[in-house]
């Protein structure tokens, strides 16, 4: 499974690449809205993990836009705000908020890879 996570905190970034290596994921990165737009369409990942904000092209709007190109495609919404915090658009395949743990993550993932 191809996953694409994008996060504009690069400690983030590559704290969620290595947990999700260790499950045998390959693992692409962008930090922003653009480059995820295009590993989005060069790369063709199987699932996409995304932060909320970020500054530029914020998560929901590459969220509704990998939609728009791929609506089949599951997008997480990874992301440290509560879910009262922000406004999740029913685009999306679920919303985990981040915590020192990834299991909740990684279950998610698990779910979608064995739903294909």
């Amino acid at each position: 499974m191809k996953i694409l996570v994008v996060d504009d905190d690069e400690n983030n970034l590559l704290l969620t690449k290595l947990e999700l290596r260790d499950e045998l994921w390959q693992v692409i990165t962008a930090s922003d809205g653009r480059s995820a737009m295009e590993l989005f369409k060069n790369e063709n990942p199987d699932m996409v993990i995304v932060d909320v904000k970020m500054p530029g092209m914020d998560g929901i709007t590459i969220l509704k836009g990998m939609k728009a190109i791929r609506p089949k495609i599951p997008i997480v919404i990874f992301t440290g705000f509560d879910q009262a915090a922000v406004t999740i658009p029913s685009e999306a395949d679920a919303f985990i908020i981040k915590s020192s743990s990834y299991e909740e993550l990684k279950e998610c993932i698990r779910r979608y890879a064995h739903a294909d």
